[in-house]
């Protein structure tokens, strides 16, 4: 695409960015919220089935459902976003990417998803909750950073619980936390009832404490955690992308892979 049409799709301030493989883009704020590699590792974390309706809660500029679009090119995908600037952002990437047919964005805040969104109609939700409570780290000076990493106008427990409001039976939660609050996590979906059945840590690289958690929750499921083996995003302090990290970053790229999870 040449500049001209690329330019046609932007804002003042706003950028085109890849999200690290050949594919989607995400239009962005060049000041503001900017996704990172969280998206990246809960895109590839979720294996969702082709008949599956999923729900993005806290969907941003858009990249997780790009990614997911992309990599399964059946799979329908509603993205939910509270900041009125990201949802636009989102729904003009999904429009860019050729996408909006299949990747609907709702402006809306959460904590009143039940006047947004019918109960128990989604198979799969994904949620990239902010990991800071609000006395927690220092605030960004950018409100779209400030709201995307800290618990401004959601806590943890409300996104929990428009999860569990959103989720039909039997239908699977993917979250991707820091593992400082992995506790909280844990403790807060099986307050709701669902529980946790599979847990992978990411670390920077090998003898570095583990920095996030990915985790995946059924609705209403048996208990039995299944831990995998962790994830390094490095070889080495300074060093280059680990063979895990690498294959994550192919496995995205691809499209068309179907998911083998029953």
């Amino acid at each position: 695409m040449d500049q001209r049409k690329t330019n046609s799709w932007l804002r003042t301030d706003e950028s085109l960015d890849d999200l690290g493989v050949s594919g989607p883009k995400v239009i962005r704020n060049q000041r503001g919220f900017r996704h990172s590699m969280d998206a990246l590792l809960l895109a590839q974390w979720a294996a969702p089935r082709s008949t599956d309706q999923v729900l993005d809660l806290g969907c941003g500029n858009g990249a997780i459902a790009f990614l997911l679009a992309h990599r399964h090119p059946d799979l329908r995908i509603v993205g939910l976003e509270v900041q009125p600037a990201l949802a636009d952002r989102a729904r003009r990437g999904a429009q860019f990417n050729g996408l909006q047919h299949r990747i609907k964005i709702m402006e809306g805040d959460l904590r009143q998803i039940k006047g947004l969104l019918p109960a128990a109609s989604f198979n799969m939700v994904l949620c990239n909750p902010p990991y800071r409570g609000l006395a927690s780290g220092r605030l960004s000076p950018d409100p779209e950073i400030r709201q995307a990493k800290h618990e401004l106008t959601a806590t943890l427990q409300e996104a929990v619980a428009a999860i569990r409001y959103a989720l039909a039976p039997k239908g699977r939660a993917c979250l991707i936390y820091h593992a400082s609050r992995l506790a909280d996590l844990l403790s807060g979906l099986r307050a709701v009832r669902l529980e946790p059945k599979m847990l992978r840590l990411v670390h920077s690289y090998p003898g570095a404490q583990a920095e996030l958690s990915l985790v995946e929750a059924r609705r209403d499921g048996r208990p039995g955690l299944q831990v995998s083996t962790p994830l390094f995003v490095y070889q080495a302090r300074g060093g280059p992308l680990s063979p895990g990290m690498k294959a994550i970053y192919r496995s995205l790229a691809a499209s068309d892979i179907r998911s083998t999870v029953a």
